[in-house]
């Protein structure tokens, strides 16, 4: 079982960062965009279609819960609602995205103390640049990978390989931050140093592959802010 609160962040030289679910509590409307853009097609689409999917490009999760449905859509269909959602997404983010109490506390933690900061996130660059932007941490990374940098997204290890690349950082000396398994099976799969789970969309159960799973990101900051407390002259904040 993973554990809580066990990771010597000091110990590390960078933070790669999942956004939905993550950072940013924007699952809620990536479903519902999902639910719309779907309905179109006549295909009901349920939470955890979405949430078991997340990591996935737009693309792959439109093809793969359609393929759940017994829909074989035509690319031009899947297009549309791809389209459709970002779309629906994006009207959404603009009037209720927000994020998560803490974040913007603990990147500056974190770069107070020396750890470079990677956003890696199965949504399209246009996606995260309206997320950002709306939530105030445009700016806020030092590296971005989402959907069109790489050719294969989560689970496969595409994603954190070329965050790590991108930041000249061995896996070793990374930590990855991901709410949901597909994210996780990714940053394993680049062997990146130690993975930590928030269940902030899914229950502990569908976690454990984690190193470690925290309750919240409120728990995560907390946690980090100790770890660093333990080595001496390091700043805090």
């Amino acid at each position: 079982m993973a554990e809580r609160c066990s990771v010597d962040i000091y110990l590390y030289r960078a933070a790669l960062f999942d956004m939905d679910g993550v950072i940013t509590d924007t699952m809620p409307l990536h479903y519902e965009s999902w639910k719309l853009a779907f309905a179109r097609a006549g295909i009901v689409v349920e939470k955890m279609d979405v949430y078991l999917r997340e990591g996935m490009t737009s693309t792959a999760m439109a093809r793969d819960i359609a393929a759940s449905k017994n829909k074989d859509l035509p690319g031009e269909e899947l297009g549309r609602i791809v389209d459709d959602k970002t779309r629906a997404f994006g009207e959404m983010v603009n009037e209720h995205g927000r994020a998560y109490d803490g974040v913007r506390e603990t990147l500056r933690m974190l770069r107070n103390n020396g750890v470079a900061l990677a956003l890696v996130t199965g949504s399209k660059r246009e996606s995260v640049a309206t997320v950002l932007k709306k939530v105030g941490l445009d700016g806020a990374f030092d590296v971005i990978v989402g959907a069109e940098d790489v050719a294969s997204g989560k689970p496969g290890p595409e994603p954190y390989l070329s965050a790590m690349t991108k930041l000249d950082m061995p896996a070793l000396d990374c930590v990855a931050i991901e709410n949901a398994p597909l994210g996780i099976k990714s940053a394993k799969a680049a062997k990146v140093g130690y993975v930590i789970a928030i269940a902030s969309t899914l229950d502990p159960s569908y976690l454990q592959e984690a190193d470690e799973v925290d309750e919240s990101f409120s728990d995560l900051e907390q946690c980090f802010a100790r770890r660093f407390e333990m080595r001496p002259g390091r700043a805090i904040m």
